[in-house]
């Protein structure tokens, strides 16, 4: 008897796992791709140094941060909504 198990390629993983799992799928060198997963927990821990000398509280007073933040924010919005599409669709988001 030989059992044959297939992975259905519809599998997704938990939704806030999309982002990450969008890299591994479009990045076509594995090693790459966790290298740039990799870059995630190290450009949350550089977000406080981010413009750290402005005196002012206020984000829309600290433009660097508000832009790296917003920047950040749609990039893995992106990501996510890729990650749900096939893959000859998830880089364009099926607009092109």
């Amino acid at each position: 008897m030989v059992f044959v198990s297939a992975t259905p390629l519809e599998i997704l993983p938990e939704w806030y796992l999309y982002p990450v799992f969008q890299i591994l799928r479009v990045v076509p060198n594995k090693l790459l791709g966790i290298a740039l997963q990799t870059m995630i927990p190290l450009g949350l821990m550089l977000i406080p140094f981010i413009e750290s000398f402005n005196k002012f509280q206020n984000p829309f007073r600290r433009p660097v941060a508000m832009a790296a933040f917003l920047f950040g924010t749609f990039f893995t919005i992106y990501l996510g909504i890729g990650a749900c599409l096939p893959i000859d669709k998830s880089l364009t988001l099926g607009l092109f």
